[in-house]
This record gives C-alpha cells, structure tokens and sequence, in this order.
C-alpha cells in the first residue's frame, strides 16, 4: 500500500483544517454579537457564513473522503464493525451524526441568512430579527458539531491506548 501515507495525511490536514474552524468560529461570534447592528454587522455575517461553508467542505468533506478510501483499503478496517475496532465504530456514528446536523439544519439555516442578507450588504437597516435568530442557532448548532468533532480526533489520537 504505497498511498497509504499520502492518504494518512491527507487524511490529518483535513481534520487540522476542521479542527482550525473552532477557535475561528468561537471568535468571529463573538465578534459578530459585540457588534450587532453596527455598520458592516451583515458584511460580517456574510463572511462568518463563508468561512463555515469553507472550513467545513473542506475539513469534513476531505476528512470523510479520505477516511473513507482508508477503510475500503486497509483491510484491518471495516465500516461499523461492532466487535473490533469500536474506537472506529463510535467515530463513523458520530460523522453520521454531524453529517445529519451540517446537511439536515446548518446548510439550509445558512443559506436562507445569506440570500436574506446578500443583497443588502452595504445598508445600515436593522437586520431582519429572523435572520438574527437563525443566526444565533446555527451557532449553536456549530458549537455541537464542534464537541462532536473534537470528540472524534480524541477517539482517533487515543485509539491505541484502547486497543488492547
């Protein structure tokens, strides 16, 4: 298996890239509520939006794309194995569960705040209380998905003090 370390790397930069959404998430929100309708208060929405869609196509999708390829070619993995590897197990349960929350909630939440906000990114209006509300739950639901996936790298960095 000669591309197994190009894959195993692969592999680690996409979670590094997922893992980096955190603290840049848990800032620009913070950012963003301290100032809440100010000038540019939808400019920084928008690019908080960006910014998650990026991350999170990238680090999730590369994560699960490689992870992916990894079980299929590694013949000590298989998917859902319930009596080996329940370090892996527990991990593919958990990516479904971000999946279900990232594709389910977030990306429609997303995208309905960045077409009610797209073409009124220079005015000083007040911002829609909707778009706000939506807003503060995709926060939420981010900070969810964030303990998912820290909880995700735990069980992969731990895996061999389990395994025994």
């Amino acid at each position: 298996m000669q591309f197994y370390p190009i894959l195993f790397v692969l592999h680690v930069l996409f979670a590094v890239i997922w893992l980096a959404d955190i603290p840049a998430n848990f800032f620009l929100t913070r950012f963003i509520e301290k100032n809440k309708n100010k000038a540019g208060y939808r400019k920084l929405i928008y690019s908080w939006l960006k910014l998650i869609n990026f991350s999170g196509m990238a680090g999730m999708g590369g994560v699960l794309l490689t992870g992916i390829i990894l079980t299929i070619v590694l013949p000590y993995y298989e998917f859902f194995q319930f009596d080996g590897n329940h370090w892996l197990t527990t991990k593919q349960i958990i990516s479904l569960i971000i999946i279900f929350i990232v594709a389910f909630n977030i990306i429609p939440i997303g995208k309905k705040i960045r077409l009610g906000i797209e073409n009124e990114l220079e005015s000083d209006s007040p911002i829609n209380e909707e778009l706000v509300k939506s807003a503060a739950k995709i926060t939420s639901l981010a900070k969810v998905v964030s303990v998912l996936v820290l909880l995700n790298f735990l069980l992969a960095i731990t895996r061999r003090f389990m395994m025994g």
